[in-house]
């Protein structure tokens, strides 16, 4: 991954609350996050104790990028925010952690009013709106912060590539389009 990697420094602290099921998925985009931005923090686990480092900052200019009624658009925010806490894990995990996790009720949450195109077509997704982890993170980032993402984007075109050449071509069929 390294010809692809070129760090981009960002203001806002993305905090990555992953669900332990998604550490051990080869096309995870975390570790892609991790290796892209300086300043991120990745916080595995499922229940309200295994998120006390990201709890303690939760009363702080914090937001949850999760899609819900009272969402506001990441494209019109204009309150400064310090701390942008992702959910990483299948929907019906990350859902999960949602529900298990009261805490995260209790902040403000964001999502998009247009959702970009996902660059990101070697896992399957249930919805048609769906992005990975990095791509939502990096168009919070972008509009947020008016961050740069191209860098993060180059790498997820590398991490793909590199996934879809060691795929049999039965299995590449699946994801192209």
């Amino acid at each position: 991954m390294c010809p692809f990697v070129t760090q981009v420094n960002n203001r806002i602290k993305l905090w990555v609350l992953q669900h332990p099921h998604e550490q051990k998925q080869a096309k995870s985009t975390t570790p892609l996050l991790q290796l892209g931005l300086t300043n991120v923090q990745l916080c595995v686990g499922e229940l309200p104790e295994d998120f006390t480092e990201v709890r303690a900052i939760s009363k702080q200019a914090c937001a949850l990028l999760y899609p819900g009624p009272t969402a506001e658009p990441v494209e019109h925010i204009n309150t400064p925010l310090e701390h942008i806490i992702v959910l990483d894990g299948t929907w019906s995990k990350v859902h999960r952690l949602c529900q298990q996790n009261p805490w995260l009720h209790e902040l403000k949450t964001l999502s998009f009013d247009q959702v970009p195109h996902s660059r990101y077509h070697i896992r399957k997704a249930n919805r048609e709106q769906s992005l990975s982890t990095l791509e939502a993170s990096a168009y919070c980032l972008h509009h947020l912060e008016g961050l740069d993402t191209n860098p993060l984007l180059h790498l997820l075109d590398g991490f793909v590539t590199m996934q879809t050449k060691q795929m049999p071509d039965a299995v590449k069929q699946r994801y192209q389009k």
